[in-house]
Formats: C-alpha cells, sequence, structure tokens
C-alpha cells in the first residue's frame, strides 16, 4: 500500500487518515489498521529519509525518533502506528 493509495482510500471513503506529512515517507506505508490508523515501517522510514533526504542512517533514525515518534502523541488516539521489528 502506498501514500497515494492510502490518500485515494480516505477520500473515497471519507475517512480522515492521519498521515505523516513533513517529511511523507512515502514508500513506508504498509497497511491500515481495522480502525483505519496507519501503519508504518521503520526501517523503510529509515530509508525513505537516507533516499529522499541524502541522510546517513544514524541521522535518519535520530531524526524520526527525535521529530516523528515525539510527535506522535499530539496527533491523537488516531496516530499512526509504527512498526519496528526485531531480530532476536
Amino acid at each position: 500500500m502506498t501514500y497515494d493509495e492510502v490518500c485515494t482510500y480516505a477520500e473515497e471513503n471519507n475517512i480522515p487518515i492521519k498521515l505523516f506529512d513533513n517529511p511523507r515517507y512515502p514508500n513506508s506505508i504498509i497497511g491500515l489498521t481495522i480502525d483505519d490508523r496507519a501503519i508504518y515501517d521503520m526501517e523503510q522510514m529509515i530509508v525513505d529519509l537516507m533516499e529522499e533526504d541524502k541522510m546517513s542512517y544514524i541521522d535518519a533514525l535520530e531524526f524520526i525518533e527525535y521529530n516523528t515518534i515525539r510527535a506522535l502523541p499530539y496527533m491523537g488516539k488516531d496516530a499512526p502506528i509504527i512498526l519496528y521489528t526485531k531480530e532476536f
């Protein structure tokens, strides 16, 4: 599922889905929850920043931790979900 597909789905169904917009992380949306919250893949978010903004891996990770994750509480109960998979 792409950023544009989610926007189209939201418009067609008149659903106010909250998405990140600055930066958009256009390739990072991996789906929607049952209650229409966007799900982003953390690793792909890092790749998006590395490709679009020419950041290093560490800079992109720190940017997401400081600017994006910290913004989630201010987005309310419908805030996007960031999926981070760990290897054990």
